[in-house]
């Protein structure tokens, strides 16, 4: 065979075991509401560099930001996205159940929400989230959430009539209802541009992602009311994991941050950004446990009410999140 033609012959076969490689290849999206360079989105990243290293490139995985979590659900439903990571609000469209997870003045301690939402809702939240088309593969964390305004609003007197904007969550609706606020209900990509232009004047983040935002400047006060906690879920299309093998499978799982070094993370990430917010002009209010336990106080009253209206007095996961408080309580000796 002539030179020539040997070179022609290995390009060819060359191109045509590229194309093999590429057509055998799967393409992951795994979406995310987090900012790029926040923790949260540099621990999406992190999974998926796992699982195209992991699979020795027959999946080639990436992060998809996408700033309107409900579509991200619709979309993991029907197969059109692979994986999510999903904030607890975005699920409460599919199972609203999930905002009990959320509900104001639930936790007393971070011991005590780690352990219960570990082992007694993760089990109940598994099924939930398989009835729905979705498993899954991990448990993450955003942080606690709390109040920020534009002016300094450390009690619930100076948030009395306030125009705030509320989530899509069940949990934020009776928190800001039972401050007597204007709510005004904006989806999160929403948020910005009605701070901007005064259609409300005040909010609730976990600083994870207010201080990521826009947000520190057009409301630069962050008041510490720790009312809330807002966790997560890396989930995948179901239809996609039963298609998956059991080394796959394991791949997926094990390429997820686990939630205890996720919760520490979130944990120390805080400090400096909260330092670098308030290098900046921003304003951080601790508030003294009396303060706190006066917001508490006009909350609580109403927490029934919303137990039966989102998930009604025989739900599964709110028996399992009873239990687990209980059995964390006598284990505590409390």
């Amino acid at each position: 065979m002539k030179f020539g033609t040997w070179m022609k012959l290995a390009a060819t076969l060359g191109l045509m075991a590229s194309c093999a490689l590429a057509a055998a290849q799967s393409s992951w999206r795994i979406a995310t509401l987090s900012q790029p360079g926040s923790l949260s989105a540099n621990t999406v990243d992190d999974m998926a560099d796992k699982i195209t290293k992991g699979s020795g490139g027959a999946i080639k995985a990436e992060r998809l930001y996408m700033t309107n979590e409900q579509e991200m659900v619709a979309q993991l439903m029907r197969g059109r996205l692979e994986l999510g990571a999903l904030s607890n609000i975005a699920t409460t469209v599919v199972i609203p159940e999930m905002a009990l997870l959320g509900m104001p003045y639930l936790w007393q301690s971070e011991a005590e929400r780690d352990f219960v939402t570990d082992n007694y809702a993760l089990p109940v939240m598994a099924r939930l989230f398989e009835a729905k088309g979705l498993v899954i593969v991990g448990l993450g964390d955003v942080g606690w959430t709390n109040v920020f305004c534009k002016k300094a609003c450390l009690t619930p007197a100076d948030v009395k009539g306030m125009k705030v904007r509320v989530s899509p969550s069940a949990a934020s609706k009776v928190f800001w209802g039972s401050l007597n606020t204007n709510g005004v209900q904006l989806p999160f990509s929403e948020l910005i541009p009605g701070l901007e232009n005064g259609l409300v004047e005040a909010g609730e983040l976990p600083f994870t992602i207010y201080g990521s935002t826009p947000a520190t400047q057009s409301a630069p006060h962050y008041v510490m009311t720790r009312h809330a906690h807002l966790g997560s879920t890396t989930v995948i299309n179901k239809a996609l994991w039963n298609k998956l093998t059991p080394e796959q499978q394991k791949l997926v799982v094990d390429a997820r941050t686990p939630v205890a070094r996720v919760r520490k993370l979130v944990a120390e990430d805080e400090v400096p950004r909260m330092e670098a917010f308030k290098a900046k002009g921003g304003f951080v209010h601790e508030l003294s446990a009396e303060q706190r336990a006066a917001w508490a106080k006009l909350v609580e009253p109403n927490q029934a009410k919303f137990v039966a209206e989102v998930s009604g007095p025989t739900s599964e996961l709110w028996a399992a999140l009873q239990k687990g408080k209980r059995d964390f309580a006598a284990r505590s000796g409390k």
